[in-house]
């Protein structure tokens, strides 16, 4: 019979590794409205955040772009692919299509095609956050962690209330770096900023303060 105390103790860390398993997604209007997702990685929920461009987009988007972001929600990532690429290159002064270009890539295997996007992102808005935060999410995913830290740190330091971004980055001390600490204050600090509460993170709080209170304890003199 499984020990269910130790069970209840380890969900936490588990269900962090399966957020972590995961490529985020990112969908919106060109550079007005966009999707983050809740987690990581989850997808399961996403919340409005903007997307900035580095030139205003079309105030009315047009339906084969409107239709990519609907294939990409409902999880048909190659289908859009090409839609997107049409549009970016009608409107070439647009990071947002760029960002969702290279997810869809992301979520089709095509790493190299996605770094791209997401790299022709960042150059048309060094400034936008986005486009650095999936950077992040991509590098984590290809085991680049220094290049990841840098990129969550470019994210934060562009959007210091970039709640999704805390969150990430400490998936990233947690489950990958083993920093504990840092990866407590950045889950706390997404906790203060995200408008409705999680009881996902709220777990993982809980479980790292008590796993970290266990080891100070046994390195007691």
């Amino acid at each position: 019979m499984p020990n269910r105390k130790r069970v209840k103790t380890l969900l936490p860390y588990w269900t962090r590794c399966l957020a972590a398993g995961c490529a985020a997604l990112l969908l919106g209007a060109c550079s007005s409205t966009a999707l983050r997702p809740a987690a990581d990685s989850g997808e399961a929920t996403s919340v409005n955040a903007p997307a900035p461009a580095a030139q205003p987009a079309p105030k009315k988007l047009p339906r084969a772009y409107d239709n990519a972001l609907v294939l990409m929600q409902s999880g048909d990532y190659a289908a859009a692919i090409p839609v997107l690429q049409q549009f970016s290159e009608r409107n070439p002064g647009l990071a947002g299509p760029w960002i969702n270009l290279g997810i869809a890539f992301q979520r089709t295997g095509q790493t190299e095609a996605a770094l791209a996007a997401l790299q022709k992102a960042v150059e048309l808005n060094p400034a936008g956050a986005a486009a650095w935060h999936q950077l992040g999410i991509l590098h984590r995913e290809q085991g680049h962690f220094d290049a990841s830290l840098e990129a969550y740190g470019k994210a934060l330091e562009l959007d210091a209330d970039y709640a999704l971004a805390h969150r990430n980055v400490g998936i990233l001390y947690d489950l990958y770096l083993q920093q504990p600490a840092l990866a407590l204050d950045h889950y706390r600090r997404y906790l203060e900023l995200n408008t409705e509460p999680d009881k996902q993170v709220s777990g993982w709080v809980l479980d790292l303060e008590r796993r970290t209170a266990r080891a100070q304890a046994r390195n007691a003199p």
